[in-house]
């Protein structure tokens, strides 16, 4: 019986239109079930994977318009020539003209990139160093690492991106409280989208800072900024399906039975 050939060409096709793909719809192109066909084929022509969205999204390397920085978004997925998320936060620190706050790398990735800068510097590929309170991520080279603080400390550590600075810290006791007045005025869900963002703009210790600002519990404050870094905002609710508190006719109905009982 002769064996069912699968054309590398079906991929080079799709990919042209479509630009990313994921693992299922790689398979739908070729009409196979086998994860392995599809990277046999994918191997043929040059591909990359995603170093976000846990690298669910495939490309082909010579379709992806790369910038400077060697990085690629699309529809929200960002590729990178240096491969996986680590190897891609690795290169872009150690390129840096004054290395990266946590902060200043998410919005540049617009990714989350704490754990990944902790791995890193734990396996010696990146170092960090504590400037006015917070932690500023180098190179590994110690020349190299000496030249970005000596450029951070040069022109401050919050320099690089506008939103980086401390808000708090510049903010007066009567703007604190018209913070907080504001926030009164506003749902559930969007107090802990304003109180995520703020965090992110402070950066390091921004919960907690927020928490102590606004009375909101701090990990209120780390679910919405959880949410914006991951682009994961519920439009249409305040809440999650089946979050909030039950309605006054189910009230009714369980005191019923429980009388009736």
């Amino acid at each position: 019986m002769k064996s069912e050939t699968f054309r590398a060409e079906a991929l080079i096709s799709f990919f042209r239109r479509r630009k990313i793909a994921t693992m299922e719809q790689l398979k739908t192109v070729l009409g196979t079930t086998v994860h392995m066909t599809v990277f046999r084929k994918l191997r043929e022509i040059s591909y990359a994977s995603s170093c976000s969205h846990g690298g669910r999204f495939y490309t082909i390397a010579a379709l992806a318009p790369f910038d400077e920085r060697g990085l690629w978004r699309c529809r929200g997925v960002l590729f990178s020539r240096f491969g996986s998320l680590i190897n891609t936060v690795e290169h872009v620190v150690t390129r840096a003209e004054r290395g990266f706050l946590a902060a200043e790398l998410a919005a540049e990735l617009q990714i989350e990139v704490r754990q990944p800068l902790r791995k890193l510097v734990t396996q010696h590929r990146l170092t960090r160093e504590a400037i006015s309170g917070q932690f500023v991520y180098c190179a590994a080279d110690f020349s190299k690492r000496n030249e970005q603080l000596h450029q951070r400390r040069t022109y401050g550590t919050a320099e690089a991106l506008p939103f980086t600075r401390d808000p708090l810290a510049e903010t007066s006791d009567d703007t604190k409280a018209a913070i907080i007045l504001f926030l009164s005025t506003l749902d559930e869900r969007q107090r802990r989208l304003y109180a995520g963002l703020e965090s992110l703009r402070l950066g390091h210790g921004g919960d907690r800072r927020l928490a102590e600002l606004t009375g909101l519990d701090v990990h209120t404050i780390a679910k919405g900024r959880t949410e914006l870094m991951q682009r994961d905002v519920q439009f249409d609710r305040v809440r999650r399906p089946g979050g909030g508190r039950p309605s006054l006719e189910k009230k009714r109905l369980k005191l019923s039975r429980q009388s009736n009982n």
